[in-house]
């Protein structure tokens, strides 16, 4: 009874309500036989396919399981001497614990996994992310002032807080690393960005190990019924990060980009 009241309410919430709108005109535009009704109608139907969670999935899961993260006890190993990860989000001007300013909720995992594994390998970490608009604050500046209050040493830490995107953060890490005489990185980096941030690092030169974090779907999804026919805000949004990913790799494999 339970999933069927959620399948129900959420028709009445964005993007449920807007296809379930689209649906309707595009049926009664062309039970009227007027012009538009199969466009319309497409359209809804479209709008629920990319909203649906089987299609995030889908979409999502080649980026995300294109790295495997590292066993813990190989990152020394592999030649790993610091830890960096990149910004994805923050709120300025907002208070926090011990300051003003936080993460983005995908920020914040990342930094839940790199705080992990920085208590476990005794690393320098390394955090790149700047200012990208006026609200934001300086996602590397947030990142290390909760790590130092969480209780990473102040040696340990290290910030380039001038990048803008993440071709930014490779260029501008790559000069901070040359200076600090790092020569190989554990790049931390949500599993739906990683394949196009190793890219851009290693077109900088930066030798790394890549290290997912944040997964957003399931490597091993099932479908379930009626749940997997609701369409959410989450799926649609997931989706289009997703199809941002794979047009920024082709532009990068054009040299667009």
């Amino acid at each position: 009874m339970l999933e069927l009241l959620k399948f129900c309410y959420q028709w009445v919430l964005p993007p449920g309500l807007i296809i379930l709108a689209l649906l309707v005109t595009g049926i009664f535009l062309l039970r009227r036989r007027k012009g538009g009704g199969r466009v319309v109608l497409i359209a809804g139907l479209v709008l629920w396919l990319l909203s649906l969670r089987g299609t995030a999935t889908l979409v999502c899961a080649p980026l995300e399981s294109m790295y495997t993260p590292p066993a813990v006890s190989d990152i020394t190993s592999l030649g790993c001497d610091v830890l960096v990860m990149t910004g994805a989000g923050s709120v300025g001007g907002v208070p926090d614990v011990d300051g003003s300013g936080q993460p983005s909720s995908i920020m914040a995992k990342s930094m839940l996994t790199v705080f992990r594994l920085q208590r476990l390998t005794d690393l320098p970490l390394l955090v790149t992310g700047g200012q990208v608009r006026k609200s934001d604050g300086r996602e590397g500046d947030i990142a290390l002032r909760i790590f130092a209050g969480m209780g990473v040493e102040q040696d340990k830490l290290l910030t380039e807080n001038q990048s803008k995107n993440t071709a930014q953060n490779a260029r501008f890490t790559k000069r901070l690393l040359q200076e600090k005489g790092f020569d190989r990185v554990l790049l931390v980096v949500p599993a739906l960005h990683a394949p196009r941030a190793a890219r851009l690092f290693e077109r900088e030169g930066v030798d790394c190990v890549v290290y997912p974090s944040n997964y957003r779907r399931s490597l091993g999804w099932t479908p379930t019924l009626p749940t997997d026919l609701m369409p959410t805000a989450d799926n649609l949004n997931d989706v289009s990060d997703a199809l941002r990913e794979y047009l920024a790799l082709l532009a990068m494999r054009l040299g667009l980009y």
